[in-house]
């Protein structure tokens, strides 16, 4: 019992960084009109997928294993649910992540076109749809499940032979084929930005623009990375290994490290959400000196 406990207490430091990084994503592209824009809006979706799993692992996950809840347990179910939703939705929302910025970089001139506002809410709203009929197909039709399994401590595909085929086909094949388009895309675009930067005679808005593609290509880059680890955590075969506590760590801990770490890597790459954390801080600053300030 004392084990378990451990075990669900090593959960809550990532969920924490997972919980507090992603939500500020979020909060500050909701807040800033300026930042309603194609790139900023797809990472803060992917970033809200990310903050729910964390809210998950924090408040349902962790204290169902420390706290032995069988209740938890028993509907963890739809926690699983949510998990496979985000899960494949969010590795195709990487993908056009990486189309975004490779459109940036060879065809500038006609990325707003591809990449306003409106197609890219569109794009989002068609992306999470089709993954919801994959899922309730998965779900329901197929009749399988993915849950917490006492245990193995961790949640694992449970169901008939189908339910792994349908696994494979559905998920974790198709989603391992799109990491690997995305680490293609992302290194193409790569080559391009650092091609731009050995030109000579540049103006400085070029020189800027270059730069700041290269911090959002070090961002999707590290998240790409982060997202390849994950879907080899989801395909990693966690029913053959013995020791529970390594099945554990090899998938709900490493799980949500990943959300943790993608993050972090947005908030330290990210210049115009920064920038605009900075400011909010700033902003705070100052007024907790005037409230200060003797009448």
């Amino acid at each position: 019992m004392l084990r378990q406990q451990l075990v669900g207490l090593s959960l809550i430091p990532p969920s924490i960084f997972g919980f507090i990084s992603n939500w500020t994503i979020v909060i500050i592209v909701i807040h800033y009109r300026n930042l309603h824009r194609s790139f900023a809006i797809l990472t803060a979706t992917i970033a809200f997928f990310y903050a729910l799993g964390s809210t998950f692992d924090l408040f349902f996950v962790s204290p169902m294993i420390i706290l032995n809840i069988n209740f938890l347990k028993e509907y963890s179910g739809i926690c699983g649910v949510f998990s496979i939703l985000s899960y494949d939705s969010t590795t195709q929302f990487h993908v056009v992540v990486s189309i975004n910025r490779l459109t940036a970089v060879f065809a500038p001139l006609s990325y707003n076109t591809f990449f306003n506002p409106r197609t890219t809410k569109f794009l989002i709203g068609f992306i999470i749809f089709l993954s919801a009929i994959v899922v309730s197909t998965y779900l329901l039709a197929v009749d399988c499940r993915f849950s917490f399994i006492d245990d193995r401590w961790t949640f694992l595909i449970t169901g008939s032979d189908k339910c792994e085929f349908f696994g494979w086909s559905m998920f974790l094949g198709k989603n391992l084929f799109l990491s690997v388009v995305n680490l293609i895309l992302h290194i193409i675009t790569f080559a391009r930005v650092l091609s731009l930067k050995k030109l000579p005679r540049r103006s400085t808005t070029s020189r800027t623009y270059s730069l700041q593609e290269s911090y959002f290509l070090k961002q999707t880059f590290g998240q790409t990375i982060f997202m390849s680890i994950e879907i080899i955590a989801y395909i990693f075969p966690a029913r053959n290994i013995e020791q529970d506590y390594i099945t554990f760590l090899c998938s709900i801990f490493l799980w949500s490290t990943v959300h943790a770490a993608e993050g972090v890597i947005t908030l330290i790459y990210n210049s115009e959400i920064r920038r605009k954390l900075r400011k909010r801080k700033k902003s705070y600053r100052i007024s907790a000196t005037k409230v200060e300030l003797p009448h």
